[in-house]
């Protein structure tokens, strides 16, 4: 019997154009070994068979399947939390991304254990989609407690990874939907409210393919849109923080524009 022991966690998946991956990011939620959860699925405008695909799977095991038109992640992500989820915790993933099957019972041990923490992340195994050869493990060393500062100067934080309270989504209102890097901008807006606790273990698959965003993205334009993120969160570190994230990011994405364009 299912009681305050084991909370209902709410998973957000958004897709778009992942027919070929969808399938096994659904089933690696559905089959978690952490039984409370439910599953709401949102196809954000796909142009090939996702949602044909998410469709079937939807009438065989009974989760939530929104059809939308295309108004990007940020939106998606909100509109899961804000109209369909009921539970008191939330994680999100990518439907061209995968979990370990015990990944949610790991987290809700370790984040219900903790004090003072409303927010969960986990190691990343990223792969190569096309050969499933293994690319890395990150971050290295997970940092814990208070890392405000960590996760201002560098994004280290998987977003396929994450696992938060309701409560403390609903304080932040959310993902900022005028932004691109939004897990960034959450990420450090959450570590000024929470302290953060991580399973040292590559619990979320992060698959490596032409189509992931920042593969396709100039580095001006992603800098671009660090800038704003750095500028809208001034005030929660000290100005040498700030400054040093600036300089660090300007020169690592313009270091990385100018080696491209030569």
């Amino acid at each position: 019997m299912l009681d305050n022991a084991m909370p209902l966690v709410s998973v957000i998946m958004p897709c778009y154009n992942h027919e070929a991956y969808v399938e096994r990011a659904i089933l690696s939620v559905l089959e978690q070994t952490y039984k409370n959860i439910e599953l709401i699925v949102i196809d954000d405008g796909s142009k090939d068979n996702s949602c044909e695909v998410i469709r079937r799977l939807s009438e065989n095991y009974s989760f939530t399947f929104v059809e939308q038109e295309n108004s990007g992640v940020c939106k998606t992500l909100n509109r899961g939390v804000f109209e369909f989820s009921k539970g008191s915790y939330i994680a999100v993933l990518a439907s061209d991304d995968y979990w370990a099957l015990d990944k949610i019972e790991k987290q809700m041990s370790l984040i219900l254990a903790a004090e003072g923490s409303d927010f969960c992340y986990t190691q990343a195994l990223e792969f190569d989609s096309d050969s499933g050869e293994q690319l890395r493990v990150f971050p290295k060393k997970p940092k814990v407690g208070k890392v405000l500062n960590n996760v201002f100067v560098s994004q280290h934080i998987p977003a396929g990874s994450i696992l938060f309270s309701s409560r403390l989504f609903h304080e932040m209102n959310g993902f900022d939907e005028s932004l691109r890097e939004e897990d960034w901008d959450f990420v450090i807006r959450a570590a000024s409210l929470t302290n953060f606790v991580a399973v040292s273990e590559p619990l979320f698959y992060y698959r490596s393919h032409r189509g992931n965003t920042m593969k396709t993205r100039s580095r001006r334009s992603i800098f671009h849109d660090k800038a704003k993120i750095l500028a809208k969160n001034y005030m929660l570190v000290s100005p040498l923080i700030w400054l040093f994230s600036v300089v660090l990011h300007f020169t690592y994405d313009h270091l990385i524009y100018y080696c491209k364009s030569r």
